[in-house]
């Protein structure tokens, strides 16, 4: 569980990233969540867009994804727009969390 500070640490670094994945009509798929499992080791901090044409909120979306995504965090939502993190299992963390 990320505390307030860390969230806005996380929100701050992830300003300038562009979201790397977004949920369309067919809402969070199995192919999706085992793609982003695999990007969030490589990237840790990871902007995901929930298109227009969704059937899925995107507080259902967040969940889904967490639940399917092992040490997912959710960090942030703003509009379609949301934040998640995971520190790398394979190499040190690029955002070291303040305490």
């Amino acid at each position: 569980m990320l505390s307030s500070k860390q969230r806005q640490f996380l929100k701050a670094e992830a300003h300038h990233l562009k979201p790397v994945m977004h949920v369309g009509k067919g809402g969070v798929s199995p192919a999706q969540a085992a793609e982003l499992d695999v990007m969030v080791d490589s990237l840790e901090l990871v902007k995901i867009k929930i298109n227009q044409n969704s059937f899925e909120d995107e507080a259902s979306a967040a969940a889904a994804l967490c639940a399917a995504v092992p040490g997912l965090e959710h960090v942030w939502t703003i509009g379609h727009t949301m934040l998640f993190f995971r520190p790398s299992r394979t190499h040190d963390t690029r955002y070291p969390l303040p305490a």
